[in-house]
């Protein structure tokens, strides 16, 4: 079923970086269906919504730290915010006047990208076939990144979360002769609360672009290399060939991943421990991710360079 052309919706989005990007297949089947949406975002991090701009599936973008707009003015409001972030904003909605569909939320666990698209099941969507989740960032002509070009993005959110950051990337930077490095100050902080020290050799840009700028350097790049993080799935929403990095998390419940997207995992028998007792077979030395050698990474990395500077040379055998 069809909505009649020019029924809007506005689509509400909240958390991480990584959340609002499994989020955008929702944004491509509401335009297949002939709807108009608005998209209000709550993001932890300031700038995401500049990564829809200029996109067709989009018209208007709102960021909620700064302007909201009026709920009542949509034929259909869709508050697609992951479970864990629910009740910030349950209270916006309760004088909406018309009833708020919410996805399960044992679903969102079990298949995040499956948890944005039940969204639109009640206004008759098509979500049979999936589309890859998507950003509208295109590489453009520089002389700072190209087909050569590692770029590292080591870090993730803080706290508890920093157990998901591989602790070698200086090893693997010492590798390669060109490489960038991007993220925050603080994504350069190991879960033990070591710091990374990368040489001088290495290119850091670290802490001096906005989020914008930081997904143009990664759409130019040759390969990206990444934890479970909201710049890694960034990076596999744009096309460039990505490694992520996982231990204690689960990469299954992200749901259906594009083919630029390898994951790397050791495999251990205790993981992934995210939702059930974390990091207790290890004591907190999250062994998944120290077991994950330089040796493969940097192996798999040479493969995608290699890719994508020999014409012919698909980098679907780096996968295998």
């Amino acid at each position: 079923m069809s909505a009649p052309r020019g029924e809007t919706v506005l689509v509400h989005l909240a958390s991480g970086i990584g959340n609002i990007v499994l989020a955008t297949p929702l944004l491509i089947v509401l335009g297949r269906a002939g709807f108009v949406a608005d998209v209000l975002i709550d993001a932890d991090y300031p700038g995401v919504g500049a990564l829809l701009e200029g996109w067709s599936a989009v018209r208007a973008i709102y960021d909620g730290r700064r302007a909201r707009p009026s709920l009542t003015s949509y034929a259909h409001v869709i508050a697609a915010i992951p479970p864990f972030y629910w009740k910030r904003y349950a209270s916006r909605y309760a004088g909406l006047g018309r009833a708020l569909y919410r996805a399960p939320d044992a679903l969102f666990y079990r298949d995040e990208q499956a948890y944005y698209l039940d969204y639109a099941r009640p206004l008759g969507c098509d979500v049979s076939t999936p589309p890859d989740y998507f950003l509208p960032i295109a590489p453009e002509c520089n002389d700072l990144v190209g087909p050569t070009t590692l770029v590292l993005a080591p870090g993730c959110k803080t706290g508890e979360m920093a157990a998901k950051r591989w602790p070698f990337f200086p090893h693997l930077a010492d590798r390669f002769d060109d490489v960038v490095l991007i993220g925050t100050d603080d994504d350069l902080t190991r879960f033990d609360g070591s710091r990374m020290q990368f040489s001088d050799r290495v290119r850091s840009f670290v802490g001096r672009l906005s989020l914008l700028e930081t997904a143009h350097v990664i759409a130019n790049a040759g390969v990206v290399v990444a934890n479970d993080c909201g710049l890694g799935h960034l990076a596999a929403a744009v096309g460039v060939p990505t490694i992520l990095l996982f231990g204690p998390t689960p990469h299954s419940t992200l749901g259906h991943l594009p083919t630029n997207v390898t994951i790397l995992r050791r495999g251990l028998s205790c993981e992934p421990c995210w939702f059930a007792t974390r990091f207790g077979a290890c004591d907190g030395d999250v062994s998944c991710l120290q077991e994950i050698t330089v040796e493969e990474v940097c192996n798999m990395v040479r493969c995608y360079v290699a890719a994508s500077i020999t014409p012919g040379v698909s980098p679907d055998r780096c996968r295998t």
